[in-house]
């Protein structure tokens, strides 16, 4: 029962705001509902466009994939299904799915990815880093 519940993340270890939200998520997911896997890991991105998500769909928006269904939602949509596997977000399922209803919540999703950070692994030089905005446009 356990793994038919799991959801596989998929997210952007390379931007700080998704890295810092992702150990938050590790250490409220006390049903251990959540496995977390990098865009920047070839193996997971190999998964996923298997699966028929582009590598630039996975760059723009986080993706989650249901074990047991093997279902991929996205933006918006993945952000209501990591809230119902999280006890302590249970209670936003029912703003995030008004959001959703109401026709903004993927508009607000967009807004806040296209403003994230990315900072690539060994993207630093002695200058100081070159941090560029996200990827989505």
């Amino acid at each position: 029962m356990r793994q038919r519940k799991q959801l596989e993340v998929y997210y952007d270890e390379w931007c700080p705001l998704c890295g810092g939200i992702r150990r938050r998520l590790e250490r409220w997911d006390w049903l251990h509902a959540l496995r977390f896997r990098s865009i920047r890991d070839g193996e997971a991105v190999t998964d996923m466009v298997s699966r028929g998500i582009s590598p630039d769909a996975l760059e723009a928006r986080m993706h989650v994939r249901c074990a047991g269904s093997g279902k991929i939602d996205s933006g918006i949509a993945a952000v209501l299904r990591l809230c119902s596997r999280v006890p302590l977000l249970m209670a936003l399922c029912p703003a995030v799915w008004v959001t959703i209803k109401l026709g903004f919540g993927e508009r607000l999703y967009d807004w806040i990815a296209s403003r994230r950070m990315i900072v690539p692994a060994g993207g630093c030089l002695e200058d100081g880093c070159h941090v560029k905005r996200g990827t989505s446009s």
